[in-house]
This record gives structure tokens, sequence and C-alpha cells, in this order.
């Protein structure tokens, strides 16, 4: 039997104040924004005119905001440095209403951030023309990791679910993070490039790259290839259900003794812009389950939800009023 659309409505309604664990690489995301000029006589570049700058949270910090912004009440727990980027950020969270005492602010770590520069003609729209990186190679010395530890074990009695949020600056070298997280309900996973590390979690939502990353081969468009690998992964992995976000080719839901789900785009295919992107889509979907969504259904949401932010440029959120309106748009078309 055809399930309705409204229960998704309703799921997605009742995200007010549910308390999520975000444990995460928690990165500043800067953008300058600006007109060029000319090219410059010194080399074959734009001069850039700065008009305003803004900020914003990045990675796991992003998957806080779009958690705000769809009523959740965020957790969030990882590393900053006590600098001016992690003072900014720390205010940044806790502007969107999340609870920001088990971060770990230690001196001499250099936040991680990301610096776009965006430009283009006075009045026509902006392109990023470069991104800066800083804080690349933060250092967890020892006492650092017993700190972190700490912090998480009383994060941890405080949620119903986590989100882990791996971009790969080390915070999940330390292996006893997974286990500790393991205590909450359900466990989802965002692995930028480690995915394989993470066994024994409940749910993944890797894109296409990083599926093809952790399978160790390229898939072609070869339907039951990918399948098939799909739910190796997913057995290997140990999950309850590991969702493949395809880009214009939708997700594919791979449920332990279940067939594999396809899910089409919602709406228009015309990217605007997929930073976050992935930080949406698991927010959305984990904040699904744990209000009692079954695999399928937190998918849909999480498709409706991601194909929404994707429209936006920047780092970009998705409110629940925005969720909620699209799902009464399309949602005759899902399930």
């Amino acid at each position: 039997m055809k399930k309705s659309y409204k229960k998704l409505i309703r799921i997605v309604e009742s995200f007010e104040n549910t308390k999520i664990l975000v444990a995460g690489d928690l990165v500043l995301d800067r953008f300058w924004f600006g007109t060029v000029q000319r090219i410059s006589r010194e080399a074959p570049v734009p001069i850039v005119k700065l008009a305003k700058s803004a900020i914003a949270p990045g990675c796991g910090a992003n998957c806080a905001s779009n958690l705000a912004s769809l009523g959740a009440k965020p957790v969030v727990f990882g590393v900053v440095g006590k600098d001016l980027e992690g003072e900014s950020l720390i205010k940044l969270l806790k502007e969107i209403g999340a609870e920001t005492r088990f971060i770990v602010q230690e001196k001499g770590f250099a936040t991680p951030t990301k610096t776009r520069i965006l430009a283009g003609s006075l009045h026509g729209p902006k392109q990023q023309l470069v991104r800066v990186d800083s804080g690349e190679e933060p250092q967890f010395n020892s006492a650092l990791k017993r700190k972190i530890e700490e912090n998480l074990k009383s994060a941890v009695k405080n949620v119903l679910s986590s989100i882990i949020s791996d971009y790969g600056y080390g915070l999940f070298e330390n292996k006893n993070i997974l286990e500790i997280i393991k205590n909450t309900k359900i466990v989802g996973v965002d692995s930028r490039f480690s995915l394989l590390n993470f066994k024994g979690a409940t749910t993944a939502t890797p894109n296409e790259e990083e599926f093809e990353k952790a399978l160790k081969k390229p898939l072609a468009d070869d339907l039951k290839e990918f399948e098939k690998e799909g739910e190796r992964l997913r057995a290997f992995l140990e999950l309850d259900a590991l969702l493949v976000t395809r880009g214009s080719k939708g997700m594919a839901l791979f449920e332990k003794g279940k067939r594999a789900v396809h899910i089409g785009i919602v709406g228009k295919d015309e990217v605007v812009d997929v930073t976050g992107a992935g930080d949406t889509v698991i927010a959305t979907y984990i904040l699904s389950l744990s209000k009692g969504a079954d695999f399928v259904e937190a998918a849909n949401i999480a498709n409706v939800a991601g194909g929404i932010v994707v429209q936006k440029p920047g780092t970009a959120t998705v409110s629940q009023i925005e969720l909620v309106s699209q799902l009464e748009k399309w949602g005759r078309n899902l399930l």
C-alpha cells in the first residue's frame, strides 16, 4: 500500500527542539565579495575591489546550522582554536541556538578556515575565483585527546541521535570517538575521505565519488553492478542502511534485507551551488530517522531538502517552512 506523503510532512513538523549531536570537524567559511576592475600588470590575474565580506559555519558546523534551521537543537562537539576564527565560529553557532559547551577550545590550535573570493562585474553575478585554506594541520596531542574524549562522553548523554561529520582534519583518527558515539540511538556518518573507518554505525550518506573511493573502483552506468556493490559496502560497514547521493541521478538506498530503492531528483535539475549539500542531506536524514521515519521515508525527505539547498549560492541551509512547502508541492510524486 502506497504511503501518504502527509506522513512526511508530519515528521518534518515534529523536528522542533529535537537534540541531535554533531560530532565533527568545525570549519569557518569566510567569503569576500568584490568587483573585477582590470587585469593586474604584476601577473595575469584580476584585480578585485573588495565590496563586502561574510562568515558562516562550515563543514560539521554547517551540519549543525541545517539542524537548527529545521527546528532542531544541535549539540555541537569538536575542536576549535583560541583564535579569532574559533571565537567567531562559536559565536555563530550560539546565534543559531546550538549548544556549544562541549566544543573544546584549544590554545595553539588553528581553527580550520576556508576563505573564498568571489567577484564579477559591478551589477552582475559573482563567481568564485580562488579559495584559500588555513588551519589545515591541527595537532592532537595526548592531553587534547583526553579532553576531547571527556567532553564527548558528557555530550552523548544529552542527545537522542548523532551525526559524524568527518572532513579529514584528524579528529576521527582517534578510534575511541566512534565507540563513544555508538552509545546514542542512531549514528549517521558523513565522511569525505575515510568511510571505511566507521564500521558499526547505523547509516551513512556518501556521495557517488566517496562511494567509489570506498569501493576502490569506478562504477559505470551498470545498475546491477551498482546495486551489488552498494549492498556489499553496506554489509562490510555493518550498517542498517547506506544512502548514496548521486547528484542529477538522485539517491540510492541500500537497506539490510531489502532490495535497493532508487529515488529521483525533485524539482529543478539546474544546480546553483553544491557547497554543503551533503551537510543538509545528513542533517535532514538523521533528524527524520530520530522522529520515527523509516529509511525510505527519511531518504525521501532528505532528497527534497538537498534539492532545495543546491538552488542556493554558498554555504546554505534549508528551513522547516521551505521543506514542508516543497513536500506539499512534490509529495504526491514521492514514495
